[in-house]
């Protein structure tokens, strides 16, 4: 996934995970591994131990690397998820130093869309797992289908299966295949509830509707607090999948850490209710491909990222301390929520709070120039409006004028101040005629300002 839609990922889910400490169950406890500690930062206060690096990928060729496959005979399989060019959408085959012995290509004319993971069926085959779709993507650009490919093991050009979701589009980036081989695509939700969906029958090479996909179950990453370079959101975002040789095991790995369990009988979806081990997997730069040592014995890990990238090592976490209950808890720990929360935690609470009131101030303004525009409208409809005086009305009486009859059209005795009428006539208008104080003319009368008053008909 580029790191545009990763960092809009994480402003949205900031505005709605800082509530989280408040009502979530108490993060994990630590976990033991062989080798020691290997605590979750943040919760006991030991850093966890970083990766040791196995050897560095260095190809110009190899950027954005999301899927990783560890061979039986050494050496590594990877892929990249995005590249400018169509033609460089590849699958990388490295020595055991890293160093890329040979590459596979996509079909022409018909090249991956966004590869985010590998995996390896039980016969050894290697699978392309082309499910990649940014909830960020434009309406137009979002996928009607996904796409399995299937690597040929003796070389020649992948073969695609396409799948179709029941509910509309989806992000993934973890493959993994459960009893029989039936594969099962773990999506990547920035709510933190992965789904897991399977095909409703088997699959079918080269065709254009896909075979539609069924919801078997679901999954929710914990708030470790595993420093890593998206924060709380990287917590609970799924970025890739493995499976141990022997099919025993499996893991789902988020940006921050490692989630294994054993699934003897190739249950995978019975397993995931399970509780898992947790391997912290820190401060790795994009960190989305996983997979197993050819012994099973270790995690491999590499990034998502330009440039070069560390292939990484970790020892599998070999037991849990289970987390204490609620009442523990409680007694141990009574500080308020906002207390609790670790460095990370605070930054995205921030920045949450940054892009909420940007949006409100956005909403403001918008409201402010509409209301602007519909008060100037309403200004110039008034404005332009014509004038219309109906005669059967009589026009308002001005202070000190009494009316002697009927009113003139516009304003009483004259029609026109100080212009003589050329017939008289009884009455006044309000301010300009009717009888006035010193009316010297029958018939003239006067307003009690400018009519037969003072000033008018009268002298």
């Amino acid at each position: 996934m580029r790191r545009v839609g990763l960092l809009f990922i994480g402003a949205w889910c900031a505005v709605l995970l800082p509530a989280a400490p408040a009502s979530a169950a108490p993060a994990p406890s630590p976990s033991v591994g062989t080798a020691g500690v290997a605590g979750t930062a943040g919760v006991t206060g030991t850093a966890a131990p970083a990766g040791q690096q196995v050897c560095v990928i260095n190809d110009s060729r190899l950027v954005e690397l999301s899927g990783l496959v560890a061979l039986p005979t050494g050496g590594y399989v990877v892929e990249n998820d995005s590249n400018d060019q169509a033609s460089a959408m590849r699958v990388f085959y490295l020595d055991s130093a890293c160093k890329v012995v040979r590459t596979v290509g996509y079909p022409p004319g018909n090249p991956a869309r966004d590869p985010e993971d590998l995996a390896v069926a039980s016969d050894g085959t290697v699978w392309v797992a082309d499910i990649g779709d940014n909830f960020t993507n434009a309406p137009a650009d979002r996928r009607d289908t996904i796409a399995l490919w299937k690597v040929p093991t003796g070389g020649g050009t992948p073969v695609i299966y396409r799948l179709s979701y029941p509910d509309g589009p989806h992000d993934a980036e973890a493959l993994l295949f459960g009893a029989g081989d039936v594969p099962l695509i773990v999506t990547k939700d920035p709510g933190g509830t992965a789904t897991i969906y399977q095909p409703t029958g088997p699959l079918q090479p080269n065709t254009r509707q896909g075979v539609p996909l069924r919801s078997v179950g679901t999954w929710k990453p914990k708030a470790t607090g595993t420093p890593n370079f998206l924060g709380a959101v990287g917590q609970i975002l799924v970025t890739g999948a493995a499976q141990s040789p022997d099919r025993k095991r499996f893991a789902l790995r988020t940006y921050s850490d490692a989630y294994e369990w054993d699934a003897p009988g190739g249950d995978i979806v019975k397993a995931l209710k399970g509780t898992p081990r947790i391997t912290p997997l820190p401060g790795e730069a994009q960190g989305e491909a996983i997979a197993y040592s050819p012994d099973g014995a270790s995690f491999l890990t590499c990034s998502d990222q330009t440039g070069a990238s560390r292939l990484l090592r970790y020892r599998p976490t070999a037991a849990i301390i289970h987390a204490p209950t609620a009442t523990t808890a409680q007694k141990s720990d009574t500080r308020s929520w906002y207390r609790k929360l670790t460095l990370p935690q605070l930054i995205d609470l921030v920045a949450g709070v940054g892009v909420l009131g940007l949006v409100l101030v956005v909403i403001g303004l918008i409201a402010i120039r509409r209301s602007r525009k519909e008060r100037r409208r309403e200004a110039v409809a008034a404005r332009d409006k014509p004038v219309v005086i109906d005669p059967a009305v009589p026009e308002p009486v001005a202070p000190g004028n009494t009316p002697a009859g009927p009113p003139a059209a516009n304003h009483g005795g004259n029609a026109v101040v100080g212009v003589p009428e050329p017939a008289p006539r009884t009455g006044g208008g309000a301010g300009y005629g009717g009888g006035g104080t010193y009316t010297k003319q029958p018939g003239r009368g006067g307003g009690s300002i400018y009519g037969g008053g003072n000033y008018g008909g009268g002298t």
